[in-house]
């Protein structure tokens, strides 16, 4: 999508849920300032029955010749690359800027659209479930000990939303012991191993550590995702084993997503270096920041690609955000996070790209109603469940 259209879209989109910063507000108001049909155009969307209550008046309004004064103070592209641009992506953030166009041009009824049911889904919290080494199943959203023992003599510091790990250097087991965190669907964690590194773990996911660092390299296994600050120790590197992906690090931040249910394996660089093998490839390849690494687990293939990584670490953040996304990629994490069940009336919408920017603590229905307006797909909600449809 055409970065001047999600600027303002995004905006605008912070407006609508009262997250703009003072920076923010005065682009926006910079924007509307430009023309009585900027504002105009505003106040249609932003209304309480946002494009449908002003549809016919807003027929007149010529949105075009806004967005084109804008565009000719920038001094950037032509207005036809533009519009046509606008027209390839039903995106959340699209619809926000050029809704009288779409929705006037389509002449989408009212009528067709299947309102979405009022029933709240409610977001996801910090819960997660620990097996110990000794056997022993601890529910930690709901556990009411300050500190475990481990078989080692590992302290492990229960606080509520994390969970620590101590070093414990005067250990007499020699044998290492595993400890396995478990995220479920609607949960997050936040984990700091034994070296101090600091594992955020996000819903849907596992990871299966060492309580010690015994060995010569420091080795986790990752399901799901999770965001890594790794303490800096040359002599011990840290490893994240993810389905057939070993990601090699001496200390850094990186953000990996291994879900079994996708395809791909995502490594995503902030900050350092680190090494991605592949198990059935001798080669390394050496990740910078602000470089992706996507391991395709059918194919075997490995590419790496320059990205924005504030969109792979938002969620980290409490953010919901993507741009020119399939619909599906967008619904799982939904289902993941708000633990609710995605059905698909119409297998075609999985492919449709949407956008957005999201409080992901926030109650999901708005975002719904958001991507329901652009007419492209319909959501209906029936207890725990999100049908969607075209």
């Amino acid at each position: 999508m055409d970065d001047r259209i999600f600027d303002i879209a995004e905006l605008v989109s912070k407006y609508m849920t009262g997250e703009l910063t003072a920076e923010e507000q005065r682009c926006l108001d910079d924007w509307l300032t430009l023309s009585e049909r900027n504002r105009q155009w505003f106040d249609a969307v932003t209304g309480k029955e946002l494009v449908w209550r002003k549809r016919r008046e807003l027929k007149s309004i010529p949105v075009e010749e806004g967005w084109q004064a804008l565009l000719n103070k920038r001094n950037r592209e032509n207005r036809r690359q533009l519009w046509g641009r606008v027209w390839k992506y039903a995106c959340v953030f699209i619809v926000l800027l050029s809704s009288t166009i779409y929705f006037f041009i389509r002449d989408v009824d009212r009528d067709e659209i299947i309102p979405v049911v009022n029933t709240e889904i409610v977001p996801g919290a910090s819960k997660a479930i620990l097996y110990m080494a000794n056997g022993s199943v601890i529910d930690l959203g709901i556990h009411q000990r300050d500190t475990l023992k481990e078989e080692d003599g590992t302290i492990i510091g229960l606080h509520g939303e994390s969970i620590t790990y101590e070093n414990s250097a005067d250990s007499t087991v020699r044998e290492e012991l595993f400890n396995e965190l478990v995220i479920p669907r609607g949960g997050e964690y936040v984990l700091t191993l034994a070296d101090g590194t600091l594992v955020c773990l996000n819903a849907g996911s596992k990871l299966r550590f060492p309580v010690q660092f015994n060995g010569d390299t420091r080795r986790v296994e990752l399901e799901g995702e999770g965001y890594f600050q790794v303490v800096r120790d040359e002599k011990k590197p840290f490893v994240v084993g993810a389905s057939g992906v070993d990601i090699t690090v001496l200390g850094t931040e990186f953000n990996v997503s291994n879900y079994p249910e996708n395809m791909d394996v995502q490594t995503t660089l902030v900050e350092g270096c680190v090494k991605i093998n592949v198990e059935q490839d001798k080669e390394s390849y050496i990740l910078q920041p602000g470089e992706q690494a996507v391991f395709n687990k059918t194919s075997g293939e490995l590419h790496v690609s320059a990205v924005d990584v504030s969109y792979a670490i938002a969620w980290k953040e409490g953010r919901l955000r993507f741009r020119d996304r399939p619909l599906k990629e967008i619904m799982d994490f939904i289902s993941r996070w708000y633990d609710v069940e995605v059905e698909y009336r119409d297998e075609e919408v999985k492919d449709y790209l949407f956008g957005c920017n999201f409080n992901r603590h926030a109650t999901v229905l708005p975002l719904l109603e958001l991507f329901q307006s652009t007419g492209t797909v319909c959501f209906e909600i029936v207890g725990k469940k999100i049908i969607v449809g075209k």
